[in-house]
């Protein structure tokens, strides 16, 4: 209170000191003499009399002069505002969006025996490397190596069939039926005679009747061998039927396809691995059984791995196949891994009407692991366009606007600017309309406010 009271007091003792030097100066003069005329007529004292009665005259003189620099000084600053200038261009501006995603393998599948066997070997533990086409699992083939080589000897029989009706008899193979018919005639007139006496003497009552029947049915014997040469010398004279010879084919190809089957069991008999990976599970003991059917591993690739993330209706459109991101896995800490998109699905998930998209980072150190969670920043907008800090862009009546810097003679003013603005990425803003690359706008500094047509005083400049 004390000291409220001594700066009210101060500025009136002052004011009081000013008004009687006025006064005592006015009085000299209404006396007939100059101001001060009495104050140097007598000596040393009149001489120092009059500082002492001017004194108050000059203090006030003094601090009124200082008040009024010091008034003008502050209204010449508040006429000012303090900015930086930010001179404008256009740039690309893009707008990203982070999603969380599950690391996957690149390649997976689980391997099964499609013959059934006893494991013979087994390439080895879980985690053990395979490449593409190396046998897992072996199993004992042995059966299988008989059943393909009694295969083989029926094919190469059906073949010998089929090349014999196709080639025809052979000269002596004629000569032979020939010889074997004219045997079957010799045979059969031999027979035939030796029936005619015995009937005659089975009439005579000479032999019996079971002597008779058994000539009689050597005479049947002897006629059926009689035809069966005969018809086979005129199958051979004729040659193969073109039925004969479709038959023996269809024989042929029966026979070929039995081999390939045996061929096929027998090299499933080996569960070689598909692609280079991973044993994500256990291979059965060597001497177990294993059915047809049975999972024998599940093989893995994580030489490149996949992250598969849900983005909205609004984002996916702003993806594209091949686009780079940017992917962070909580377990390797803050480290930035790059990433591709490399599938983007063109249905929503019913479930939580998100888009699934695909995206693949290589793992040469197998770093990261199937069931990590993974963290995917990818750009999904990006516009050119003049692009202005969100520091320089005000809200002003309902629209955007930016202060624009202008010279007017000596001076820096700004002008407000209506703007439309378009996508926002961090700290920057692209103006869509009311800005041309090159101009420079205002960012006033800290307490400062900007109005149109204000003075203003540029402490920095920025590009």
């Amino acid at each position: 209170m004390r000291a409220r009271l001594t700066y009210i007091l101060i500025p009136i003792l002052i004011l009081v000191a000013g008004m009687a030097g006025w006064w005592l100066g006015q009085s000299g003069g209404r006396a007939g003499q100059p101001p001060g005329a009495g104050l140097s007529g007598t000596g040393g004292f009149g001489a120092g009399a009059a500082p002492t009665g001017a004194a108050p005259a000059a203090v006030a003189a003094s601090t009124a002069g200082t008040g009024a620099a010091t008034q003008g000084a502050a209204a010449s600053a508040s006429d000012f505002v303090t900015v930086r200038a930010v001179t404008i261009a256009e740039e690309p501006l893009g707008r990203t969006v982070v999603v969380t995603g599950t690391v996957m393998p690149n390649q997976e599948v689980t391997l099964v025996a499609k013959v059934p066997g006893t494991v013979r070997w087994v390439a080895g533990d879980l985690g053990a490397r395979v490449e593409a086409g190396q046998p897992v699992v072996q199993l004992d083939d042995k059966e299988l190596r008989l059943s393909l080589e009694q295969r083989r000897a029926a094919l190469a029989a059906a073949e010998a069939s089929l090349a014999r009706l196709l080639a025809g008899a052979a000269e002596e193979e004629l000569a032979q039926a020939r010889a074997a018919v004219a045997q079957a005639e010799a045979g059969f007139e031999r027979v035939a005679e030796t029936l005619a006496r015995y009937e005659v003497l089975y009439q005579q009552g000479i032999i019996s009747a079971d002597a008779f029947e058994a000539v009689r049915t050597e005479h049947e014997v002897a006629r059926l061998q009689l035809e069966s040469a005969r018809q086979r010398l005129i199958l051979m004279e004729r040659g193969a039927t073109r039925e004969d010879i479709q038959v023996a084919e269809a024989q042929v190809q029966q026979a070929r396809v039995a081999v390939e089957l045996a061929e096929q069991q027998l090299a499933d008999a080996t569960i070689r691995a598909p692609f280079t990976g991973l044993l994500a599970s256990r291979p059965p003991v060597v001497g177990s059984l294993v059915g047809a059917g049975s999972p024998v591993a599940s093989l893995v690739d994580i030489d490149r791995v996949l992250i598969e993330a849900g983005f909205t209706e609004r984002e996916v459109n702003g993806l594209a196949v091949g686009q780079a991101v940017r992917v962070q896995v909580d377990a390797l800490g803050n480290e930035g891994l790059s990433g591709t998109v490399v599938a983007i699905s063109p249905v929503a998930d019913r479930v939580s009407r998100a888009f699934p998209v695909r995206f693949a980072v290589d793992n040469p150190g197998h770093r990261l692991k199937p069931g990590m969670v993974a963290r995917v920043e990818a750009e999904v907008e990006r516009v050119v366009a003049p692009v202005v800090p969100r520091s320089a862009v005000f809200a002003r009546s309902g629209r955007h606007v930016v202060y624009v810097i202008e010279e007017r003679g000596s001076e820096l003013v700004v002008r407000e600017t209506p703007v439309t603005v378009g996508l926002e990425a961090g700290d920057r803003v692209a103006v869509t309309e009311g800005l041309v690359p090159g101009v420079r706008v205002a960012v006033p500094e800290p307490g400062m406010l900007l109005r149109d047509g204000a003075r203003v005083r540029v402490i920095q400049e920025e590009r």
